[in-house]
């Protein structure tokens, strides 16, 4: 279980970011976070992921506190991925920018390779295993990325915007990668502004606002009263007034 416990976060003592959010994600779970921008979202991912330390309160996984935890050891359990792939990609090989992480878990060699073209498979990246990660476009830099989560099989991932980037063609590679984490019991959080994105893969939605947490239930009664209205991120705003007049009808 991924908990929150009265967490509280500032930038600086007077700007604070997200107020005192109370929040248990089962184990197996698929969570989606929605909000507009500025509500915090991505801050309380990084919360999760122990990339941020909270200003009060807690955040634990498998009920240890992940402040008492190391980076390594979280690593093994966390996966994360970034809005900007470029963040998390360092090697000259794709091949080997998935392997990193498990060499830094000493995994046996044979382990390692048989992780790696698993990987590049599932992730329909075979034919650049030997390229160059920013030499691909976007949408295969960022299937990069997922693949160094495939190969690394943590136990939760937490993904920031896990759609963006994607035509069609790699949206459907990336989802039938969701389908296949789920299938395993992999817990699933992710931010988005996609709202047919968020229908199509996730049972639970969280919503922020101006760093409160303000719903917390059933993505699909959440979402039912956008009527397949396709969400990007400029017209959050639209999602949330959306989800508000369904909530509190005059």
């Amino acid at each position: 279980m991924l908990s929150f416990d009265r967490l509280c976060f500032s930038w600086a003592p007077d700007n604070p970011c997200l107020h005192d959010i109370t929040l248990q994600i089962a184990s197996g779970e698929q969570v989606a976070i929605v909000g507009d921008n500025g509500a915090g979202k991505s801050t309380l991912l990084r919360l999760a992921a122990g990339l941020l330390a909270p200003t009060s309160g807690t955040v634990s996984w498998q009920q240890q506190d992940l402040g008492e935890q190391r980076a390594l050891a979280r690593a093994s359990q966390i996966g994360f991925l970034f809005q900007e792939s470029e963040r998390q990609l360092f090697h000259s090989r794709v091949d080997d920018e998935i392997a990193f992480g498990l060499r830094l878990q000493k995994r046996p060699g044979e382990e390692i390779r048989a992780r790696v073209a698993a990987a590049l498979a599932q992730c329909e990246l075979t034919a650049w295993a030997a390229s160059h990660p920013l030499d691909l476009d976007a949408g295969q830099r960022r299937m990069v990325a997922v693949a160094c989560l495939h190969a690394m099989q943590p136990e939760l991932l937490l993904l920031d915007e896990p759609s963006r980037d994607f035509d069609p063609h790699w949206l459907a590679i990336l989802e039938r990668w969701l389908a296949s984490e789920r299938a395993k019991g992999t817990t699933i959080v992710a931010v988005s502004h996609d709202a047919e994105f968020v229908r199509r893969n996730f049972t639970t939605l969280v919503e922020l606002k101006a760093g409160r947490l303000v719903a917390h239930g059933p993505a699909a009664e959440r979402l039912s009263a956008l009527n397949g209205y396709h969400q990007d991120e400029k017209s959050s705003a639209l999602l949330l007034a959306t989800l508000a007049r369904a909530e509190h009808p005059r």
